[in-house]
């Protein structure tokens, strides 16, 4: 599925970074990100593959469980 970028920009940021729920944020994950996707972190690093970012993506959002990006 081809979705734009300002879709994607978007997705990762509600349904990825922004979810609380963990199924949700996996299949989210598991639909807008490749295999050998990374993400940066300037303090922490680089995460590389799905599981690695599901697993940050929790932690971020535990630190401030009831905000809402926008």
């Amino acid at each position: 599925m081809s979705y734009s970028i300002s879709t994607l920009l978007t997705r990762n940021l509600d349904d990825v970074f922004g979810e609380n729920d963990p199924a949700r944020r996996r299949a989210a994950i598991d639909e807008i990100y490749t295999d050998d996707c990374v993400f940066y972190d300037p303090s922490k690093g680089a995460f590389r593959g799905r599981d690695e970012i599901d697993r940050i993506a929790g932690e971020i959002k535990a630190t401030h469980p009831d905000f809402r990006y926008q």
